[in-house]
C-alpha cells in the first residue's frame, strides 16, 4: 500500500487566541472561535465563544473554512472533528484543509486521525502538558487508496459511529433522568444550609510536576477523566517517591469523588477502582463512615444546575478555565435527611445498573469499530 505524509495532501496551521486584555477583540464578536471542549462528536456544529474582525487581525488565530479538519494538538491530544461553518480555534487545535481533493477525502482522512489517538497520546507523553508539535503532525504517514476504496470504507465506518452515537444519547438520557429525580426530591427547603467543606473532607492533589517515566504510577489530571470514569491509559506515570508524597496528603480511596478542576472543570465521577495512583490539579471530596452526605448525592449536586450557576459561573482563566478549592469548600445547600438521600442512592444504583449493561455494547461497539478500522487502513482487508 501507498503512503503520503499528511503535509502532502493538506495545509496545516494551528490556531491563536487574541489578548484578553483587549476588549475589542471579543465584545460583540460574531466569529466563531473553537476550544478542544467544543469537538465533542465528528461534527463541530457549536462554539460557545466569539472573536471579532479585529481580534483575527491582530492575534495569531486563523479563519478555518467549512470542512476544515480539527485536530488537537495541546493536552487533550487526539480529538478530532469536521467544521460545519467558518470559525478560528486556540492554539490547542490545528486546522487541516485538504488541497489534493482528488486524492483523499475528508471523512477518509477524518477516521484515519480519529484512530491514531492512542498513538499520539504515547508520543505526546513525558511533558507537563501533552503535546504535539506541527512538524510531528505534518509527517503523518496516511495510507492511500483510491476515492471509491474510500467512500466504501467511510460508508461502512458511519453506519457503525451511528450506532454508537444512538448508545451514547441513551447514556445521556439516563443521566438526564437521574438529575431529573434529584430535581424531584431534593428542590424543597429542609431547613439546613451547610457548606459543603463542613460535611466532607474536601482538598486537591499536588500542585508541583514530578518528572514523568514509562514505567510506575500513574498520575491522574484532569484530561484524564472523561466520560464518566479514569482513562488510565492516557495518564503519565510517576516514581514511587513521588507517588508516596503526594498520597501523604491526598489518597483516593473508592468511593470518593475526583472533579476536574483546570481545562474542562466539573464532570465529577465517584471512585470505583482500587488501583494505585495519585491526582494532580483535581479535587478530591472524601466522606466519613458516619457521614451527613452520600456520595450519590454530593455527585448528583455537583452536577446539577445548582451548582453551574453556584461555583462553575466563577471560572476563571482564559484559554485554561479553573476553579478554586475554595470555591467548592464554601458551596452553600440545602441538607437533606439521610434516609431521603439513601432512597436517591438506591434509585441512582437501579439506573447505573442499566448504564452498566449499555456502556459495555458501547465499548464492544467501539473495539470494532477500531479493529475494522486498523485493518482496513493497514491493508489486512478489503470492503
Amino acid at each position: 500500500m501507498q503512503y503520503k505524509t499528511l503535509d502532502s495532501l493538506c495545509k496545516v496551521a494551528s490556531g491563536g487566541t487574541p489578548s484578553r486584555s483587549k476588549k475589542e477583540y471579543w465584545d460583540g464578536g460574531d466569529i466563531p472561535w473553537i476550544k478542544i471542549g467544543n469537538i465533542k462528536s465528528k461534527v463541530v456544529s457549536n462554539a460557545d465563544e466569539y472573536i471579532t474582525e479585529a481580534g483575527l487581525n491582530n492575534s495569531s488565530a486563523k479563519l478555518f473554512k467549512k470542512g476544515t479538519i480539527l485536530y488537537t494538538i495541546f493536552a487533550t491530544l487526539g480529538e478530532v472533528g469536521i467544521l460545519d461553518f467558518d470559525a478560528c480555534t486556540n492554539q490547542a487545535i490545528a486546522g487541516i484543509s485538504i488541497e489534493k481533493t482528488e486524492e483523499i477525502t475528508t471523512d477518509y482522512l477524518y477516521y484515519y486521525l480519529k484512530s491514531k489517538k492512542a498513538e499520539v497520546n504515547q508520543i505526546g507523553r513525558g511533558v507537563a502538558q501533552n503535546n504535539i508539535n506541527l512538524s510531528i503532525l505534518r509527517k503523518f504517514s496516511i495510507p492511500m487508496r483510491d476515492i471509491d476504496e474510500q467512500k466504501t470504507i467511510v460508508d461502512s465506518l458511519n453506519k457503525a459511529e451511528s450506532i454508537i452515537e444512538k448508545q451514547k444519547r441513551q447514556l445521556e438520557q439516563l443521566d438526564e433522568l437521574i438529575k431529573a429525580r434529584f430535581v424531584e426530591m431534593f428542590n424543597r427547603n429542609f431547613n439546613n444550609t451547610v457548606e459543603l467543606g463542613n460535611v466532607c473532607d474536601v482538598r486537591d492533589g499536588t500542585h508541583d510536576s514530578p518528572k514523568y517515566h514509562d514505567e510506575g504510577y500513574p498520575l491522574v489530571t484532569s484530561k484524564n477523566i472523561c466520560d464518566g470514569e479514569i482513562d488510565f491509559s492516557t495518564c503519565n506515570l510517576i516514581q514511587k517517591e513521588d507517588y508516596d508524597k503526594i498520597n501523604k496528603r491526598s489518597k483516593v480511596d473508592i468511593g470518593d469523588i475526583l472533579m476536574p478542576m483546570i481545562g474542562t472543570v466539573g464532570n465529577p465521577i465517584i471512585v470505583n477502582t482500587d488501583k494505585e495512583f495519585a491526582i494532580k490539579n483535581v479535587a478530591l471530596i472524601k466522606f466519613k463512615d458516619d457521614t451527613v452526605a452520600l456520595n450519590s448525592f454530593i455527585k448528583a449536586l455537583l452536577e446539577s444546575d445548582y451548582f453551574d450557576r453556584a461555583v462553575l459561573s466563577k471560572t476563571k482563566g482564559g484559554t485554561q478555565k479553573f476553579i478554586s478549592l475554595g470555591d467548592i469548600r464554601k458551596l452553600e445547600f440545602n441538607l437533606p435527611p439521610i434516609e431521603l438521600q439513601k432512597q436517591f442512592a438506591t434509585f441512582v444504583t437501579q439506573v447505573d445498573k442499566s448504564k452498566f449493561a449499555l456502556s459495555n455494547e458501547l465499548a464492544m461497539c467501539n473495539f470494532y469499530v477500531r479493529l475494522v478500522h486498523d485493518c482496513v487502513m493497514h491493508g489486512c482487508i478489503n470492503l
